[in-house]
């Protein structure tokens, strides 16, 4: 005799055809979905005919319990408008919506699509490599077992004839040893899409390339210096600096706002924005992997001292100098908390700017900012730890009580003299 758990549940050696076709559905439904938010299916006439058809009462019954076994797995849930009055089943709109896609593949015996074309596409590559050695990596299995741990989504769709082209492209790229940008190699072996290879260091070391032969974008860093040098150097030689500290900015709205408006909690720092740096803080320390851009208007001499500032812990200390501080502002969310992490990779006494951070700690203890799922930030990732004093022991925990985050938009330029560092 079966116990209450088990007759709850759909029967894997015969599903239902009823519900097995629901499933199949909701699984390729949800293959093909590019929307936000939960994959739901009408149960309406076209994909639950029986529903509607039924003449019988009791056959809509076992319908419903039919439903009901398979929502009780958790794979699926039934979602129905409110009971009226004589209002059938079908007329309370049922939908089914999608809450596991694996388990529910798994039951239906459902392939997904995209696993389909990748077994495909690894099966044509090895015969088009057996056929064409020439064209062939120099370990076509090792290639072949990286695309099925790491497959190259971006191709995914294209008729396999078309992705081998693309491949041999790179391959054809990587051998010949020639540098370029990484995003200018993408673009030629891929369609013109200059991102598909994007994080994809392994896969060009298995086709051929060399260290360094791709390189990625330098980081552009725009830079306001302090209207005047707050040491008394004029280039910041001879024992004095341009600037006495250096502030990262998040945004550029509030870097600008900044840089124009010179309060004396920053009337004497470099003022730096790093457009699109997140995640790839390494790159800021090297003379290739950085860009450097005045705003104006400034005066020239600066941009030595700043590059003395940047570049020389790399090139070697000459002067014996103490580390410049440098501070990072930026949203309070988890986002900035994980920027801020990434800095203190490169700047180890990196902290966050205290002016600002307070301002927005305030407000968000007052009650002020905005729930992550309102700003498109519901997915943003808790970094748990940043190696800064402050953030770690105040500004996380905040964020944790709080399960609000703040745009530092909200930050008053114009209301922060007297708060110490």
């Amino acid at each position: 005799m079966d116990t209450p758990e088990s007759s709850s549940l759909p029967d894997p050696s015969s599903p239902h055809p009823f519900l097995l076709r629901l499933a199949r559905l909701l699984l390729a439904k949800a293959e093909r979905s590019t929307a936000q938010g939960p994959v739901r299916l009408p149960l309406d006439r076209k994909a639950a005919p029986e529903l509607h058809d039924a003449v019988d009462a009791d056959q809509i019954q076992l319908l419903c319990m039919q439903l009901d076994d398979l929502c009780a797995t958790g794979w699926v849930i039934l979602l129905l408008q409110a009971p009226r009055a004589f209002a059938s089943f079908s007329d309370r709109k049922p939908r089914l919506e999608l809450c596991d896609f694996d388990a529910l593949a798994a039951w239906a015996g459902y392939t997904p699509q995209a696993q389909c074309w990748r077994q495909q596409w690894r099966a044509h590559l090895a015969a088009h490599w057996a056929a064409n050695p020439l064209e062939a990596p120099a370990d076509p299995a090792a290639v072949l077992d990286h695309l099925a741990r790491s497959p190259l989504i971006p191709v995914e769709g294209l008729p396999v004839q078309e992705a081998t082209r693309s491949l041999a492209t790179l391959t054809a790229l990587c051998r010949s040893g020639q540098a370029m940008a990484l995003r200018e190699a993408s673009a030629r072996a891929f369609q013109g899409r200059s991102k598909v290879l994007d994080h994809r260091e392994e896969l060009l070391k298995l086709l051929g390339a060399t260290s360094g032969q791709f390189t990625e974008a330098p980081i552009q860093l725009l830079l306001a210096p302090p209207h005047r040098n707050p040491t008394g150097s004029s280039d910041g030689g001879g024992g004095g600096r341009a600037f006495k500290d250096v502030l990262f900015i998040e945004n550029l709205v509030t870097f600008e706002h900044m840089a124009d408006t010179r309060a004396s909690a920053w009337a004497g720092s470099l003022l730096v924005y790093a457009a699109g740096f997140r995640g790839s803080a390494r790159r800021l320390r090297s003379r290739a992997g950085c860009r450097l851009y005045l705003r104006a208007p400034v005066s020239n001499t600066s941009l030595p001292a700043i590059e003395r500032w940047l570049f020389q812990p790399l090139e070697g200390d000459r002067d014996g100098a103490p580390p410049v501080p440098v501070c990072f502002f930026g949203d309070l969310d988890h986002a900035g908390m994980q920027i801020l992490a990434s800095l203190r990779e490169v700047f180890p006494q990196a902290g966050a700017w205290r002016p600002g951070y307070e301002r927005l700690a305030s407000l968000l203890a007052a009650g002020a900012g905005h729930p992550p799922e309102l700003a498109a930030k519901a997915q943003q990732a808790d970094p748990g730890h940043t190696g800064c004093a402050y953030a770690d022991n105040e500004l996380l925990p905040l964020l944790r009580s709080r399960g609000r985050f703040i745009d530092q938009e909200a930050f008053d330029l114009h209301d922060v003299d007297g708060l110490g560092r």
